[in-house]
């Protein structure tokens, strides 16, 4: 069991430092998304086919990274036993995800865009700086997953769980409204998360890894129980 005092209150903010592994991990996906496959699958099928595109859905698309930014720091913040473990998901899923990418390279088929408001410019904006490629499993679908499991097993308000996971489904959805990913991106995203989830948790709760508390001699330590 790690321990240490209230004398030393910044030990307290060395959890926030984790974060720093999601734009870590995000250096590989850049190299990925420069890379050239030998070979790029299409998992494209009919029901894509039939789903329409909507420019305005950008828009929660385009937040993701400061929603999964501001979520990850309040879970740091609220309840570490739980930031603990969607942080370890997050890790090990991003990781599958990118040795995916590199042995099986999908693709999407994008609309023509046309006009000149503003969601058609954001989306000419996505469409330049990311290519067409690293589609399945969706990171963005994966992540999005990740904090509806992870707020759930939390303490948080009724409407603070539905805020999460109404705006996590809306960024889900966006993937397919903006023609970003196929409909096997977004459930292998999402299955990938909740068994990446549940092996975190059944590995950090054997090891007695979770939140920082504190005992009758003033003294912080980190436990599970």
């Amino acid at each position: 069991m790690k321990e240490y005092t209230r004398n030393e209150p910044w030990k307290k903010w060395i959890p926030f430092a984790g974060i720093a592994f999601i734009p870590l991990l995000s250096m590989i996906y850049a190299w990925l998304n420069n890379a050239e496959a030998p070979v790029v699958h299409s998992l494209y099928t009919d029901l894509d086919e039939a789903i329409p595109f909507v420019k305005a859905f950008i828009i929660p698309y385009a937040l993701w990274i400061p929603y999964l930014y501001v979520t990850f720091l309040l879970l740091a913040w609220k309840n570490k036993s739980v930031y603990y473990r969607a942080l370890a998901a997050y890790t090990v899923s991003a990781l599958v995800c990118y040795l995916i990418y590199y042995f099986f390279q999908t693709t999407v088929i994008r609309p023509e865009l046309a006009g000149d408001d503003i969601f058609t410019n954001l989306l000419a904006f996505v469409y330049r700086n990311d290519e067409p490629v690293n589609c399945f499993p969706s990171i963005h679908c994966m992540s999005s997953f990740l904090l509806i499991v992870a707020v759930r097993k939390t303490q948080a308000a009724v409407w603070a769980k539905r805020g999460v996971a109404f705006f996590s489904w809306t960024i889900i959805l966006s993937t397919l409204l903006v023609k970003q990913h196929v409909i096997l991106d977004a459930a292998a995203g999402i299955v990938l998360a909740k068994s990446a989830y549940l092996a975190a948790d059944y590995v950090l709760s054997r090891l007695q890894w979770g939140r920082v508390a504190y005992n009758e001699t003033n003294t912080a330590y980190i436990n599970d129980k």
